[in-house]
């Protein structure tokens, strides 16, 4: 498979370290048009696609290459996450207009669990450690919402200015992450990676930057603590290692 060996265009404010290209190959595509927001991936390997233009969630099965439609919501879907027992979990809702939604879904069947009045961009999401709390960005408002997950129900776990964007136009809060203890999230606006501590009782404590200038999406951690981030709109992937190296793996020819 060719190499391609031209840098991405660099992105203002945004550090892509070095260029590194691996080879990639297209698994899954959809029709121009169509604008895949998020993924989650079951524990038999099948990765699920929140295609928020859509208004739905598509099911990708690697084995069989066999790409197909999961359910269908009434808004646009954004984030996605899978809880300890398996089941789906979605956030959503038409950007800027409230509310914003969460459901429960289930193949061809897409259940609101509830709906947040206030909510003006609903983004990505994670299970809180205690498995029956759901985490959600708030993009423009600077929180991290708390939805329980037993009886349905919701609160502001997290309220800061640093999750806020400066401009209304591109999301705050927006990637979402709970590993070993602490919280990741990524702020796109602000070009950054901010973390925190979660305590015994459930709270976040000391909210703090980890990583700056980082146009940061979406983002996942491999098992030796490695990030790999999803920029927006950069249009590539960054490797970001435990001791802060930098490697661009992915651009938009990739």
């Amino acid at each position: 498979m060719a190499v391609d060996d031209r840098a991405p265009e660099p992105f203002p404010d945004h550090d892509h370290g070095a260029w590194s290209p691996v080879p990639t190959e297209v698994v899954a595509s959809w029709p121009a048009g169509h604008f895949a927001e998020n993924l989650a991936v079951d524990d038999t390997g099948a990765v699920f696609v929140s295609l928020h233009s859509h208004l739905r969630v598509d099911r990708f099965d690697p084995p069989t290459g066999t790409l197909g439609q999961f359910a269908h919501a009434p808004a646009p879907v954004a984030g996605l996450t899978f809880d300890a027992g398996g089941t789906l979990w979605a956030t959503g809702g038409r950007l800027g207009e409230p509310p914003g939604y969460v459901w429960r879904i289930t193949p061809g069947r897409c259940e609101q669990w509830l709906q947040i009045p206030d909510a003006l961009f609903m983004n990505g999401c994670a299970m809180h450690a205690d498995g029956r709390t759901l985490l959600a960005c708030e993009s423009v408002t600077g929180r991290i919402l708390a939805i329980d997950l037993v009886e349905p129900g919701w609160r502001t776990w997290i309220c800061d200015e640093l999750l806020r964007p400066r401009d209304r136009q591109i999301p705050g809060a927006n990637g979402i992450k709970v590993r070993d203890g602490r919280l990741w999230i990524s702020v796109t606006d602000r070009n950054l990676l901010v973390t925190a501590a979660i305590s015994a009782e459930g709270s976040a404590r000391g909210l703090q930057v980890a990583v700056e200038r980082v146009r940061a999406d979406d983002f996942t951690f491999e098992a030796g603590g490695t990030v790999y981030v999803a920029t927006h709109p950069a249009n590539t992937v960054l490797r970001l290692a435990p001791d802060g190296t930098r490697t661009t793996i992915a651009g938009p020819d990739q």
